[in-house]
């Protein structure tokens, strides 16, 4: 019996709590005293309380005996709290007991790891205690990767805020064994436990990758880390964040008649000139340090690299400049640029200029007569000039429609290659199969069908490449633009896109296509 007053009998009978009801009128309010005395009752449901207090003789289950000490452990094992069901009084009269008990539900529960000093933990009726923490597992630092610097192509600007074409660290030169590069390996995790001792595994840190050419560079494991080092002596290169080590060819004096034109796989230092008929042609990097600049070479051309020309172009109407990167010069008269990026520091005289932009200083550079046609930019401080020479600046910008059904045209001609490829390669699978057997036209056959197969796959790389390179350029497409800070004389034409317009007054400014009408 629990509870037995003039209104009812409160009584447990196996882990159940009975009421008895004798007499209406006991407020429900106050059975939270008797709640509060006997913190093991837990009441199951207020409106059966509440119906038990008004029918006279009758028997209702209004709730459990919940035992001294519960347990209740996280679905993830990481958290175990205990639940003393007992009242302050109790609790200090039989402290020792309680928490001795205490210990002994959770042995039985098995709970053995991250156990907390019960003694230490205060008690207050109805909180929970928490009796025990896992150990979540920590991850593992990931792999760290760190490059040489590679300096940026880019003039100096003086204090006046014009560009310095005349000293650029165009080219950085490497010996066997420089480090390029390095990598600190992954490192594992801790391992972590649950309240319950089972072991839970940590992630190993993410892998980073290196990205070098292994022609030219070589990785060694040293110590802890992965080492870069260049394999042979030549020029730093980058391409597409790929460190390499490009060949290098240095000409102490002159491109003439004691060199012939050079053609050279890697980059190529000139520290004289290139003399007038006479060529560079380059995969890497092409520096021109003479400061006279070249006169009437027939061509200057860098197939994956940029070109610095120190001294500048007197080009005669002979002279080409082509490179797959950007183009430093101190100025060009009657010659062909054609690049990325084309920097000028003082003028273009009569040039055509083929760019994705170009670059004047915009202090005091000049653009005097020729076409210069850039996709995105074009900036100088001067065009034309006062005998109204026709000077034709012209910024196509990207048609982002056609390039995507260029981008769709190539996309759908990869798609028919890789499907010629599948079928020659079933139909290639037997003659695998016979090795070394193969004889006359069999092996002739088998021969002309690999052949087939390797320049498809070349032919699918090189469209991958170009479907890419459209996406990112649809992706960092900005609309077409011409800047001319102090003057553009009459006799310039200004062309954005398809709309252009030839200048009868000097006007300056930046010069696009506004709510599609082009500004001048």
């Amino acid at each position: 019996m629990l509870v037995q007053n003039e209104f009812f009998d409160l009584l447990v009978q196996e882990e159940k709590v009975i009421l008895r009801t004798k007499k209406n009128g006991f407020p429900l309010k106050s059975f939270d005293s008797i709640t509060r005395e006997h913190p093991r009752l837990k009441i199951s449901s207020f409106p059966i309380l509440r119906k038990a207090l008004t029918e006279l003789e009758a028997e209702h289950i209004i709730g459990n005996w919940i035992p001294t000490i519960e347990i209740a452990i996280a679905a993830d094992k990481m958290i175990a709290q205990l639940y003393i069901n007992v009242s302050t009084k109790e609790f200090e009269e039989n402290r020792q007991s309680i928490l001795n008990q205490a210990d002994k539900v959770l042995d039985d529960a098995g709970v053995i790891y991250g156990r907390t000093t019960l003694q230490d933990e205060p008690f207050k009726p109805g909180e929970s205690i928490i009796a025990a923490v896992g150990r979540k597992p920590q991850k593992g630092k990931d792999a760290v990767v760190s490059y040489i610097e590679i300096p940026e192509r880019r003039p100096m600007i003086r204090e006046d805020g014009s560009a310095d074409y005349f000293e650029m660290n165009f080219v950085t030169p490497i010996k066997q064994g420089d480090w390029l590069g390095e990598k600190t390996s992954a490192q594992e995790g801790i391992d972590g436990k649950d309240v319950l001792g089972n072991d839970l595994p940590a992630r190993r840190g993410d892998d980073v990758k290196l990205y070098f050419d292994r022609k030219s560079v070589t990785d060694e494991q040293e110590a802890d880390k992965v080492v870069l080092r260049a394999s042979h002596g030549g020029a730093l290169e980058s391409i597409d964040g790929i460190i390499s080590v490009g060949k290098q060819l240095i000409v102490s004096g002159d491109v003439g008649p004691e060199t012939g034109s050079i053609k050279f796989d890697g980059s190529v230092v000139v520290l004289g000139t290139v003399i007038a008929g006479f060529s560079v042609n380059a995969t890497g990097d092409i520096s021109v340090e003479g400061n006279e600049g070249i006169i009437n070479a027939k061509e200057i051309q860098s197939s994956e690299g940029d070109i610095y020309i120190k001294g500048g172009i007197f080009g005669g109407g002979l002279t080409i400049v082509e490179a797959r990167g950007n183009i430093f010069v101190k100025h060009a008269n009657n010659c062909k640029l054609y690049g990325k990026e084309v920097h000028v520091g003082l003028y273009l005289l009569g040039a055509e200029v083929i760019a994705e932009s170009v670059f004047i200083d915009k202090n005091k550079g000049k653009i005097i007569g020729g076409k210069i046609e850039a996709l995105y930019k074009i900036e100088c401080a001067f065009a034309g000039n006062s005998h109204e020479r026709k000077t034709i600046l012209s910024a196509k910008g990207i048609d982002k429609e056609v390039m995507y059904m260029e981008i769709q045209e190539m996309a759908k001609s990869l798609k028919e290659r890789q499907g010629i490829i599948e079928k020659l390669e079933q139909h290639a699978l037997p003659f695998r199969n016979s090795g070394s057997l193969l004889k006359g036209p069999q092996a002739e056959a088998f021969e002309k069908m690999l052949e087939t197969i390797e320049s498809n796959r070349d032919a699918i790389v090189e469209l991958d490449k170009e479907i890419q390179l459209g996406l990112r350029k649809i992706k960092q497409a900005v609309p077409a633009q011409i800047e001319v800070t102090r003057e553009a004389y009459p006799g310039t034409i200004i062309q954005i896109g398809l709309k252009s317009s030839t200048l009868h007054v000097g006007a300056k400014g930046i010069f696009e296509i506004v709510d599609g009408v082009l500004n001048v």
